[in-house]
């Protein structure tokens, strides 16, 4: 992604690092040198040719990356509760994607957003608690939503079961922001850790 300035090939190296590290014991553990500001960010695992959702947990809260990234790599594959826990034999098919958030506004109502450009978070009333979630930027390109079906499902998300109304849709706050991302499928990182290569070839 040419536009980066912050995220680097080298954030999804480290998420196989630790993933890697947290089955092997053998496993060395290298030191970031990839800049420790804080921000925002999810991690997401994908797998298989059809690279099917396989973990996405992030936080809205900016934490310094070495330690954020090191922790989500983890809690996004082994604790993402609409799926078991990876295993070590899908290592070999998984491809890691690093979203670090940045340029979030907030927009004028549910519709201020752009397909493609933006990711969003939602924030709304239910029962007397505050409801949240957030779709990051690619997920309605990728899906071919428009913004109106976007926010329809993001409500689903959030556990919105009722009829969607248009006084629902105008008590939506909306914030959207921009992400940097980088991905790096399990093949591309064998390339650089022969060490990592053997062992998860040796040990399924």
């Amino acid at each position: 992604m040419g536009s980066n300035t912050v995220a680097v090939p080298e954030m999804a190296a480290y998420c196989f690092d630790t993933l890697i590290a947290h089955f092997y014991k053998k496993m060395d553990k290298p030191t970031p040198t990839f800049t420790n500001n804080s921000f925002p960010l999810f991690v997401t695992w994908l797998i298989g040719p059809d690279e099917r959702l396989r973990g996405c947990i992030g936080t809205f809260s900016s934490l310094s990356l070495h330690k954020a990234i090191k922790e989500y790599a983890i809690t996004s594959a082994m604790h993402d509760s609409r799926f078991n826990p990876v295993s070590k034999s899908e290592i070999s098919q998984l491809k890691v994607n690093v979203s670090l958030l940045v340029g979030f506004e907030d927009g004028e109502n549910y519709l201020d957003w752009e397909v493609g450009t933006h990711g969003i978070k939602i924030e709304f009333s239910m029962g007397g608690s505050t409801r949240t979630a957030t779709y990051l930027p690619e997920v309605a390109g990728e899906r071919d939503w428009s913004r109106e079906t976007t926010v329809f499902n993001l409500l689903r998300k959030a556990g919105f079961n009722g009829p969607i109304t248009q006084d629902v849709l105008d008590s939506i706050k909306l914030i959207r922001y921009r992400s940097e991302k980088v991905s790096m499928t399990y093949q591309k990182y064998v390339e650089q850790n022969d060490n990592a290569a053997r062992l998860v070839n040796g040990n399924h």
